[in-house]
This record gives C-alpha cells, structure tokens and sequence, in this order.
C-alpha cells in the first residue's frame, strides 16, 4: 500500500528525537498540491492552526498552513498527538529542516520527554497523513481514541497504569471522612451567587491551542 513518508532513520538523547524523513516519490512535497487532504489533517486536529510557528508567513501555523512542505505538517500533527496525552511536559515543540541536495528528505527535530511517546506520536501522524492524502475515502482516524490509547500505553510503560491510579482514588475515598449533611435546598438556593458573580470559568478559553505546543517552522 502507498504511503506518503518513509522513516529514513531515528537519533534519540536525553532531550530530543531526531527523525530522517523520505517524502516518497511521486507524493506531494506541499500542502499546497492538495489542500483538501490538508483540510482533513486540520479537521483531525484543528489546535494545529494555533501551534506557535515563527516562519516567513506569521507567528501561528495557520499562517502558512496552506503553503508549506508536507513533512512541516506531519511535525505539527506529531505535537499536537504528544501535547494531547498531557504527557509531553510544560512544551512540546519542533523543527522541521531540509537536507541539503535531496529535496524530498526532511529532518524533523521533536521535543523527547519520552521516547516511547515521541515515537509513537509521529508513528500516529504518518498513518493519519496517509489517509488523508491517499485514502480519504475509507473511515477516518479516531484521534481521540489515538490520544488515549499512547496515554495508556506510555502510563503503563512508565509503571504508572491508569487502572493503578483509579485504584488509589477510590481507596482514598473510601479513607475520607463522611461530609457534613448538605443544606436543604432552599438554603442552598439562597446562598448561590447571582450569575454575574459567578467566577470566570477556565473552559471560556476553550478553541484555543495551549501554549505548550510550540513547533517552529
């Protein structure tokens, strides 16, 4: 079956992942070739068009969305998998680069706070960029179910099993003293603010892309 990249070569350290990236022949190098498919990367994951990115275009992604090299868009996509588990640390960023004298070989330079994560996550973003690309008309990608799935299994590789923690709460429930009677509900009624005293509400901001996920061009 065709793909649209293949994985040339991984260097990891202590802080960084290192991927040697093949945009095959016969693919398209920009996302400007086929927009659609690049829509349908955006409607997987439409935080990418918020992922800070410092190029010729502007200081967001989705100033240079439309008109930039593929493998530029598989490092976003990479990110925003990672930034998603809430596993990737305080940031998450990238580099995407050209190697000299091959202009379909790409290096893409992710942030590493686990090699399993970060792997996984960019073995995730080749497989959503393909059916993007090249196969749009089977079922899409379920990148929730994508998400959650590297959360458990990067969880269980750390010895941190989401199940052990669910464990541990309910334990501590269980622990907790009884809470004080609730008020009837007249009280209750009398001590609710009115609506413009209510404090703000964190998920107001909801749309936005974090400011963890922060690749450059």
């Amino acid at each position: 079956m065709a793909t649209l990249f293949t994985i040339l070569k991984i260097t990891v350290d202590d802080t960084k992942m290192r991927a040697r990236v093949l945009v095959n022949p016969g693919m398209p190098l920009m996302t400007s070739e086929d927009i659609e498919a690049t829509a349908r990367v955006y409607y997987l994951a439409p935080a990418i068009a918020q992922h800070a990115c410092f190029g010729d275009a502007g200081e967001k992604f989705q100033d240079c969305m439309g008109n930039t090299e593929i493998a530029h868009l598989l490092e976003h996509l990479t990110v925003e998998i990672m930034n998603e588990t809430g596993l990737a640390g305080a940031i998450s960023c990238g580099r995407t680069r050209a190697v000299a004298d091959d202009p379909r070989v790409f290096e893409i330079e992710l942030s590493c706070p686990d090699d399993a994560l970060t792997i996984g996550a960019l073995s995730s973003a080749t497989f959503m960029m393909d059916w993007a690309f090249l196969h749009p008309d089977v079922a899409a990608p379920d990148f929730a179910g994508t998400v959650e799935g590297m959360r458990q299994l990067v969880l269980s590789l750390r010895g941190e099993a989401p199940e052990d923690a669910a464990a541990e709460a309910s334990s501590d429930a269980e622990d907790a003293p009884e809470a004080a009677e609730a008020p009837a509900a007249d009280e209750q009624a009398a001590e609710a603010p009115a609506p413009e005293d209510a404090p703000y509400d964190a998920a107001d901001g909801a749309g936005e892309a974090p400011e963890a996920a922060t690749p450059e061009a």
